[in-house]
């Protein structure tokens, strides 16, 4: 007995492989200091907390709490005890000085039925006064944690769900099926699809919304990004995840829609004002076609269509591994032009549509540039330049002047820097200055 949970302790803590899914093949990695490969992350049903366990080094890991509530982060060193199996379950005692202060309490993998057990089975974890009992959901393919949520990506017969869990909504605990723990998701989207590549993930898309939580490579954070029909409304990195490879269902490649091809140029579109205009997208997409358009092209102009934006790209320069496009908005009354950003991977980034947050407008540059003038708004289109992040990667910076209405004098420019890494992938949005 004592030689098997040996065994199994070792697979839970082992590194890990992606032959096959079972809770010794995922990876879990943390990001909190110190970064670290992991054990298990926990998230709390039914206390303020997320727990983040690194990997055993010499018996010891280093678990790392967070109190949701204040976003502080306690970590510390733990001896972690033998487990302890039994009757279906197993514990591995965590002391610090000799002194037991809690305990990890998992479910043994062969409990789950239909090869569930895809994470680590941990449903409970003790820190002295602190008991916290944990989220699992079988053929769980990815869990990711942040101070705010908590979004977990699920492999059923019907294929990939998605569920996020806010921390200031959550709802009482449940247990589907006595094994199984969670709460009732505040989101959730079913059809998603699986993304291998340059930028691996999961993406859900509906009603022009699009979710994308992207599995980085190394030792990177994993993140969710959402847009709207192509305009970015937030993104976020998570403090750990655990992620475990596919259960049968082949993932697709999914490559930037846009590409120095895809500029088309414009003739004969005079002729759709001519016609009926309820007939104007099917007259431009035509058009496209017999005017050799591209495929990709022609898809990104039927996606602003059903944008109820119909507009096709133009011009076409290269920054790196990242496209910046031109698009033409023929049958727009004003701003007959703008920028859309293309990664290497995932969609296309209207760069003139970046919603100002609370935040933004509580910069201290935003409020004296906008003293004067307090009803300005941004007018697009925005300038576009270059600079670095501080890690040295490439920032698109559009910068966009404001003004009381479209036709007025402009006021003060609102400058917005869209971050990518290395290889050309999004990373982050936000305003770098206000002049």
């Amino acid at each position: 007995m004592k030689r098997a949970a040996f065994a199994l302790l070792g697979l839970l803590l082992s590194a890990p492989s992606v032959a096959a899914a079972s809770p010794d093949d995922s990876i879990t990695r943390i990001n909190a200091a110190p970064a670290r490969d992991g054990w298990f992350v926990c998230d709390a049903l039914s206390s303020p907390y997320a727990l983040f366990a690194g990997k055993a080094d010499k018996g010891a890991s280093v678990i790392t709490l967070l109190d949701r509530r204040t976003g502080r982060f306690d970590t510390q060193s733990y001896q972690v005890g033998n487990p302890d199996p039994g009757a279906g379950q197993i514990y591995w005692s965590l002391s610090q000085g000799g002194k037991e202060v809690g305990n990890v309490h998992a479910v043994n993998p062969g409990m789950i039925e239909d090869d569930g057990a895809t994470v680590p089975t941990v449903t409970s974890v003790k820190l002295d006064d602190r008991q916290l009992d944990c989220r699992f959901l079988a053929h769980t393919r990815f869990i990711g944690l942040d101070s705010r949520r908590t979004v977990v990506v699920t492999e059923t017969p019907q294929g990939l769900v998605y569920q996020a869990f806010s921390f200031r909504k959550r709802g009482p605990a449940i247990q589907p099926d006595g094994v199984q723990r969670t709460s009732k998701p505040t989101l959730k989207l079913l059809g998603g699809s699986e993304v291998v590549g340059d930028r691996p993930g999961f993406r859900f898309a509906n009603a022009g919304y699009v979710y994308y939580v992207q599995r980085p490579r190394g030792g990177e954070a994993a993140g969710l990004t959402v847009t709207h029909n192509g305009i970015l409304l937030g993104a976020e990195k998570y403090v750990g995840f655990t992620y475990a490879p596919p259960i049968g269902r082949a993932p697709e490649k999914l490559t930037a829609a846009l590409g120095p091809d895809s500029v088309w140029s414009g003739q004969g579109v005079d002729t759709c004002r001519k016609g009926d205009a309820k007939l104007i997208d099917a007259c431009l997409v035509d058009l496209m076609r017999k005017g050799g358009a591209s495929a990709a092209s022609i898809a990104f102009t039927q996606k602003l269509i059903a944008a109820d934006s119909p507009g096709y790209v133009s011009g076409w320069r290269q920054a790196g591994r990242v496209g910046i496009a031109t698009v033409t908005y023929p049958f727009r009354a004003n701003t007959n032009s703008g920028t859309w950003l293309a990664p290497v991977a995932g969609d296309p980034i209207d760069a003139d549509a970046y919603q100002l947050t609370a935040g933004d407008k509580l910069r201290a540059d935003y409020k004296a540039a906008m003293a004067d003038n307090p009803n300005a708004f941004p007018v697009p289109p925005g300038t576009i330049s270059f600079d670095k992040t501080p890690a040295g990667n490439l920032r698109v910076l559009v910068t966009t002047p404001t003004a009381t209405c479209r036709a007025c004098a402009p006021g003060a420019s609102i400058i917005v820097g869209y971050d990518f890494d290395a290889a050309g992938h999004f990373l982050f949005a936000g305003v770098v200055a206000v002049a």
